[in-house]
């Protein structure tokens, strides 16, 4: 496999780590203090998640080999989606819960905005994975008819490192709603949204090296991430959102964060 192409898919990917960093601006607004209004923060993280897992995680899962939704194509999806849901559970129940302040300040999950801050870290995190195999096994596909094989690499591999990129702010967003709503500073919010990222570019290296194992796995995968983050959101974000906001609000809320990412969506 050429050097070159391990190199572009590694540098796209951190690139589009540090558009997923960018994700967390909104916050900076002066005025916007989402710890005031936490329940709506934690509606719009749900929606982008939730959004997120529909259109970049299910429907691309659905239809990578172009053959229609049979369920050959469906199975590895769902099973994805199952393990996913499965792992996200039991990641909440082995997070400490605590029982007082003092607890809460030396509590590993205080660092990260709590324990619905955390959560969300980790479930953007394996969101990433199947993104950077993306990458990966776009620089090394020649699929895009009129070209040669290396400038089909190279045009595929940047289009999705471009559409992940776009895609990667607004989940940006997502991360760092619930951290900052919890009381974490700008600095941390920035440094999650960026770390849940990085799994990009470290995913994109084997992905070049071993793209024929990586691209038949790419629906379980998908389906994995889809499952953990649509889990997530309805564990904890929003019942805990509904302990401080009115059901209809929420709802607009979760209305608001699943139209933006659907406005990126078609952007695209």
């Amino acid at each position: 496999m050429p050097l070159d192409a391990l190199i572009h898919a590694v540098v796209a990917g951190l690139l589009a780590s540090a558009a997923c960093g960018l994700g967390v601006l909104p916050l900076f607004i002066p005025g916007l203090d989402p710890a005031k209004h936490r329940g709506l923060a934690y509606g719009v993280a749900g929606g982008l998640m939730c959004s997120a897992s529909v259109y970049n995680l299910i429907l691309p899962a659905l239809g990578l080999d172009h053959e229609g939704w049979t369920l050959t194509r469906v199975a590895p999806i769902i099973l994805g989606f199952l393990i996913g849901a499965g792992f996200l559970a039991i990641v909440e129940h082995r997070i400490h819960k605590p029982t007082d302040e003092g607890e809460a300040k030396s509590s590993i999950a205080s660092g990260w905005g709590g324990r619905v801050g955390l959560l969300v870290f980790i479930a953007m995190t394996f969101h990433s994975i199947p993104e950077g195999v993306a990458v990966g096994v776009g620089f090394t596909s020649d699929s895009v008819g009129g070209m040669g094989e290396g400038a089909a690499n190279m045009q595929l591999g940047m289009v999705l490192a471009l559409a992940i990129a776009i895609h990667n702010i607004p989940e940006g967003l997502a991360v760092g709603v619930p951290m900052r709503a919890a009381g974490a500073s700008f600095g941390k919010c920035f440094l999650a949204a960026f770390l849940t990222s990085l799994p990009q570019p470290i995913a994109a290296i084997p992905a070049v090296l071993l793209a024929w194992f990586f691209q038949p796995l790419m629906p379980l995968l998908m389906g994995f991430a889809a499952g953990a983050m649509i889990f997530l959101v309805i564990l904890e974000l929003i019942p805990d959102a509904l302990d401080t906001e009115s059901p209809a609000r929420l709802a607009w809320a979760f209305t608001f964060g699943f139209c933006l990412m659907l406005l990126v969506q078609v952007i695209l």
